[in-house]
């Protein structure tokens, strides 16, 4: 006999799996967007404020990209709980 799926785990599958790919995309456009400054900004422009920007684009694609990764086991364990039902 089948059960039901709950509506809270569907709820939070398919928010999971939208803010995966939006996160996806926002590390996609963050490391274009690295690529272009560290191509064609100037060494001798990258002082301050500029060098700060750079560096802190590049680790806020990483950060991006880790967060993707931990969002796609939530939505592993997620599957996992929805067959559990």
């Amino acid at each position: 006999m089948s059960q039901v799926p709950n509506p809270h785990i569907e709820a939070a599958k398919s928010k999971t799996d939208q803010v995966q790919r939006d996160l996806e995309v926002a590390s996609a456009e963050l490391g274009l967007t690295h690529g272009a400054l560290d191509r064609h900004l100037p060494p001798e422009d990258r002082c301050d404020d500029v060098a700060w920007a750079i560096r802190q684009n590049a680790e806020l694609e990483r950060k991006v990209q880790q967060a993707a990764e931990e969002l796609e086991e939530v939505t592993e364990l997620l599957e996992q709980a929805k067959a559990a039902q």
